[in-house]
């Protein structure tokens, strides 16, 4: 089969199978099994990547879908305090991974930080994810998590285009060759109007509220993508896995919203305990 159509078709399939978990969830339950399907596929990837302990993640992966459960069911104070915690200390991994990019520096081998990664880099952030549509007035909401993939989907693709038609200078050659500054910034204007779309096509959040997610989104995202080229270029692969055809594997695909996931819950959650 032609590449093109192998990689169109496969991603059609993949995008409709994630609209369709979002839109017909009873209560996000739907939305968040898929969420911990993925993330179990990305943990498996991502474990052999740095090649660290794949028994323990997915004893992890266990505990924290069941109390991503329990936050689902019954929304208690603790259990928002529980995952304010988790995303700080997922916030604070992003950061140190963030200081170790542009110092082209490798997590320590043998350190606590790398075996713990699984965790903190990729199943707290898919639970994040999992609450993130529930989090204003307490209330499953789809088209909150849809409106952070679409401003994703639209940074990406016009970071592509305007980059491939217009960029001169590299945004960070030494881990990504083919991004530019001009990219980014085109990503990051088109995510502030696909923000400014959804906001007169969904009253979720005010058009402040989209357009600073948006910022967030767009940021954080690109920092995303560089922190998981960096992964890969370390284990000398192109892409984690070929489970998508002509997309690599669900790492590939979830990097930058996976990235993004912890600046985003705890943005909703600021705006959900001032309102």
């Amino acid at each position: 089969m032609n590449e093109t159509l192998t990689r169109s078709l496969s991603g059609l399939v993949y995008i409709t199978i994630l609209i369709s978990a979002i839109f017909f969830s009873h209560n996000g339950f739907l939305f968040a099994g898929l969420m911990f399907l993925f993330a179990g596929i990305s943990c498996w990837e991502f474990n052999n990547l740095l090649k660290v302990n794949n028994f323990r993640a997915f004893f992890q992966l266990v505990v924290i879908a069941y109390f991503t459960y329990l936050a689902l069911t019954e929304e208690t104070h603790s259990s928002i305090i529980v995952f304010l915690i988790l995303a700080l200390a997922t916030s604070a991994t992003h950061l140190f991974l963030i200081k170790n990019l542009f110092k082209l520096k490798k997590v320590n081998e043998n350190s606590i930080l790398k075996q713990q990664l699984p965790l903190l880099y990729i199943l707290i952030p898919f639970s994040l994810l999992t609450l993130t549509p529930s989090i204003i007035n307490d209330t499953y909401n789809p088209y909150i998590i849809f409106g952070i993939l679409i401003i994703i989907w639209s940074n990406d693709t016009f970071a592509y285009l305007i980059g491939k038609n217009f960029g001169k200078r590299k945004l960070f050659e030494k881990v990504s060759p083919k991004k530019t500054i001009e990219g980014f910034i085109g990503g990051l204007i088109f995510g502030v109007i696909a923000a400014i779309i959804i906001t007169y096509t969904t009253s979720s959040l005010s058009i402040l509220h989209w357009i600073v997610l948006s910022i967030i989104i767009s940021i954080f995202g690109t920092i995303g993508d560089l922190v998981a080229s960096k992964f890969k270029r370390e284990a000398n692969i192109k892409d984690s896995s070929n489970l998508i055809p002509g997309h690599g594997g669900f790492l590939d695909r979830l990097d930058s919203l996976i990235f993004v996931s912890s600046f985003v819950y705890l943005y909703l959650q600021l705006i959900n305990y001032v309102s």
